[in-house]
């Protein structure tokens, strides 16, 4: 045996236990990273003790909105006193952020404040948190500064209609008088729209029954209910008649048809049973839309700013909508970006309280189409909002569509006239699938009416032969 192999050999016998040396040391190592080391809860909330860690428990179903809760909304102490559900907060986040991780951060970085997941949506990487009301304006603030991954942080604000007036106008022979105001009838002589172009229509409720509509439906979706069950609940109206005046059937014998009959309806309910409406239920309902490859939206919603007249003067009013909720504006922006690049054009009635449109952050952008309404004489409406957010004019009062249980009715409202201007864009998109925002609203402006304020008003008839001749 060489000395070499005498040594190995001693060294073999003489250490029979180093196997089991080194097991107790792998047990000692293990202990004290166990003691001293964060464990993987605590990777995200360094600091943060086990007896104040808290687990963020996610709702069993993403993308189902929890029922707004009337006790909870309160009036906000700011100029456009927007109602807001006060335990609520909205955080929108950058694209390649973990939800359930951030979530996790957020409650534990703010233990003493009880924080709870309502609500998360993957699109556009959105999270909804159920916050102390006293606590709204602080976490607020903080969760936007000391998160890099929070984009925008916005209230769950309630929306609505814009309130409609009626006229009882049943038997007014001139019901169809608005489509010769903007030269429907000639337009219609090169295109009453395609069935490859859709019209979403998001709105509080649809009658998907009514002979004006059943026909043109495709992918209809309750966002409350998270189904294809959209209704009325026997007593809303509003997104019927909207419906109908964008593409309500033609030559079927039965009341009127809309201004862009052979498009498709994406009827998308965002309202719950009581017709209010949030913002995660909208952003729910444009990006439901999107998914499903709609063409046009129309959004004949909003913020009832009334209470403004005579308590601010225009120039006061422009300075608000240049200086607040400035984050949502933002955020809304954004979300219209993603349309864009989606080649959808965004239609929105501009409000019927009298004031400047843009005091709402949602009509803040230029990348969507901003519709005023007007009289019968072409005047801008008593109840119209204006300014320089607004693109376009249509008329919109005395407008004559349908309303639940195979009815009629003339309402008036900028509700009205945006799918007017909703219908035209599905006429223009059923020639040029590609026409932009931005190339559309240059054409209204081209090929529009002058009327006061230097405004323009839809000229159908003429932006299409314009088109056609590019």
């Amino acid at each position: 045996m060489s000395k070499n192999e005498f040594e190995f050999e001693k060294f073999g016998k003489s250490n029979a236990i180093l196997p089991y040396i080194i097991a107790g040391l792998a047990i000692l190592t293990v202990v004290f990273l166990l003691r001293h080391c964060n464990s993987p809860k605590e990777y995200w909330n360094a600091g943060i003790s086990d007896d104040n860690y808290q687990t963020p428990i996610f709702p069993d179903n993403p993308n189902m909105l929890p029922p707004i809760d009337t006790t909870k909304i309160i009036i906000p102490d700011d100029p456009l006193q927007r109602p807001i559900i006060s335990n609520l907060l909205n955080v929108y986040l950058q694209d390649t952020t973990n939800l359930k991780s951030f979530a996790d951060k957020v409650i534990n970085t703010y233990s003493n404040d009880s924080i709870l997941v309502t609500y998360f949506a993957e699109a556009y990487k959105r999270i909804q948190f159920q916050i102390p009301t006293d606590r709204r304006d602080t976490l607020k603030t903080r969760i936007k500064n000391d998160f890099k991954e929070a984009k925008f942080v916005c209230f769950e604000s309630i929306l609505k209609n814009f309130k409609t007036k009626t006229d009882p106008g049943f038997n007014d022979p001139n019901l169809h008088w608005f489509y010769k105001q903007i030269g429907l009838y000639d337009a219609w002589n090169t295109t009453k729209g395609d069935s490859s172009v859709t019209i979403a229509v998001i709105d509080n409720s649809f009658d998907v029954n009514h002979k004006e509509l059943v026909n043109r439906i495709t992918d209809p979706w309750n966002v409350f209910e998270y189904s294809k069950d959209v209704k009325t609940y026997g007593k809303l109206i509003h997104g019927t008649h909207v419906a109908g005046t964008a593409v309500g059937e033609i030559d079927n014998g039965f009341g009127i048809s809309g201004v862009a009959p052979q498009c498709k309806l994406m009827p998308i309910q965002v309202a719950d049973r009581n017709g209010r409406m949030s913002t995660s239920s909208i952003l729910d309902g444009i990006f439901y839309a999107l998914k499903n490859k709609a063409n046009v939206i129309n959004l004949s919603l909003g913020v009832d700013l009334s209470h403004l007249v005579g308590n601010l003067n225009e120039q006061e009013q422009e300075a608000v909508a240049g200086s607040i909720y400035l984050d949502e504006a933002a955020m809304w922006n954004e979300v219209y970006e993603i349309a864009q690049k989606e080649n959808v054009v965004i239609v929105q009635a501009a409000g019927n309280s009298s004031v400047v449109a843009g005091l709402d952050p949602m009509k803040r952008s230029h990348l969507i189409i901003v519709v005023g309404a007007t009289s019968r004489q072409q005047k801008i409406a008593s109840f119209s909002n204006y300014g320089d957010k607004v693109d376009v004019f249509a008329p919109g009062v005395e407008i004559y569509s349908s309303i639940p249980n195979q009815q009629f009715k003339t309402m008036q409202g900028t509700s009205m006239a945006s799918p007017i201007i909703s219908g035209c864009v599905g006429l223009i998109k059923s020639i040029d699938s590609t026409a932009s925002p931005l190339k559309i609203k240059q054409l209204m402006m081209e090929t529009g009416m002058k009327i006061e304020g230097d405004y323009r008003f839809i000229q159908i008839d003429a932006l299409l032969k314009k088109l056609n001749s590019l």
